[in-house]
């Protein structure tokens, strides 16, 4: 499967049955923001290059697909969203709500214990993948309210460069 491929609507319906407990709330964009900055996340989201073109989706048609967040609200699904989020004027932060997706409980712990660190993150890494291929599948829109396909702006936001993710430009 693609990295930023969708899955059969029927086989994610039926895995979102498995999931580990969560919670769906409604939440404006600078609570996610300083939900950032309570959880010490918030250095993360600024790290990530801005995807301009994203940006400008958001700009023109607001935030249209939902968050999947960690039990701390670190988003799983969102992070580009997020980041471009703090570009925008804070009144407009704090006045436009969003749907979030939130996992009660770390259940992806467990990962991060095997004795091999390089399996232990690599299980946790596709745990989280699979989580958010799920959640889009099921939950997320195809196309921007200008009609292009939302999987471009994933597309493009993960061929820029993200020290965060890629480590300082050499």
């Amino acid at each position: 499967m693609a990295l930023f491929a969708r899955m059969n609507p029927l086989e994610a319906e039926d895995l979102i049955e498995c999931w580990p407990h969560h919670r769906w709330h409604y939440r404006s964009i600078q609570d996610l923001i300083n939900y950032q900055k309570e959880h010490k996340n918030d250095s993360q989201i600024e790290e990530i290059t801005l995807n301009e073109p994203l940006l400008e989706s958001i700009k023109a048609g607001g935030f249209v697909n939902p968050f999947l967040v960690t039990h701390t609200w670190y988003p799983i699904c969102g992070s580009q969203r997020l980041r471009a989020a703090l570009e925008l004027p804070e009144e407009v932060r704090k006045n436009t709500v969003v749907r979030v997706c939130r996992f009660t409980q770390p259940v992806w712990n467990p990962l991060f214990k095997w004795p091999d660190k390089e399996e232990s993150m690599k299980a946790a890494q596709i745990w989280f993948q699979m989580a958010e291929v799920v959640f889009k599948t099921v939950y997320c829109i195809p196309k921007d309210k200008s009609g292009h396909d939302m999987l471009f702006y994933e597309e493009f936001g993960n061929k820029l460069h993200w020290d965060i993710r890629d480590g300082p430009k050499k």
